[in-house]
């Protein structure tokens, strides 16, 4: 049977999750489910499922859940499979229900070991990092809808995995460095 670790990576934007993900992913050897990289590519099909998310991606706009659900679930199937150490989710579940219809797909599948990693970092924090970074969409108006949106609709979601007893905090306003080194002990821990 296939149990491997479950980790859900959240942070506010700006916040080094893609980097640390990076990390984890070369050092634990463990699959990565990004779900903006499945969304861009299923919008490559000129379909009007395909159409409809590269509207939504180009407005900035949220894709359904039970689209991302689809999404997830043949990479998960897949993952199944290759009896991996550990599977990691790149920023998600973002909403309240999405933590549920995980646990969920979870249990289906018997993977019962899970942890969510928060790494923390204050809003003026995520604020600067998004300007200095320069992107494209890090405008202020972009920025600051984001950052509102992480808090309405991200924050129940840690709070969840806290009052659950599987959220584990990392001091996202370290160095790199030092984030990488809290992130791995936590995963080398047994859990």
């Amino acid at each position: 049977m296939n149990r491997p670790r479950i980790i859900s990576l959240i942070g506010r934007p700006g916040s080094g999750k893609g980097t640390q993900i990076d990390m984890i992913a070369r050092d634990f050897s463990f699959a990565v489910i990004n779900t903006g990289e499945m969304l861009r590519e299923r919008a490559k099909k000129n379909d009007f499922i395909g159409d409809k998310i590269k509207d939504t991606l180009n407005s900035g706009g949220l894709i359904p859940t039970p689209l991302v659900f689809s999404l997830w679930m043949p990479k998960m199937a897949e993952f199944y499979k290759k009896n991996l150490p550990g599977i990691v989710f790149d920023g998600n579940p973002r909403k309240l229900y999405e933590a549920y219809m995980l646990e969920e797909v979870f249990e289906m599948f018997e993977w019962n070991n899970f942890s969510a990693f928060h790494i923390k970092i204050t809003e003026e924090e995520a604020h600067k990092r998004l300007k200095k970074r320069r992107r494209s969409d890090d405008t202020e108006e972009e920025i600051k809808k984001r950052l509102e949106w992480f808090k309405e609709e991200v924050e129940p979601v840690i709070d969840y995995y806290k009052e659950k007893g599987v959220l584990i905090e990392i001091d996202g306003e370290q160095s790199i460095e030092k984030v990488k080194e809290d992130i791995k002990k936590e995963i080398e821990k047994e859990r």
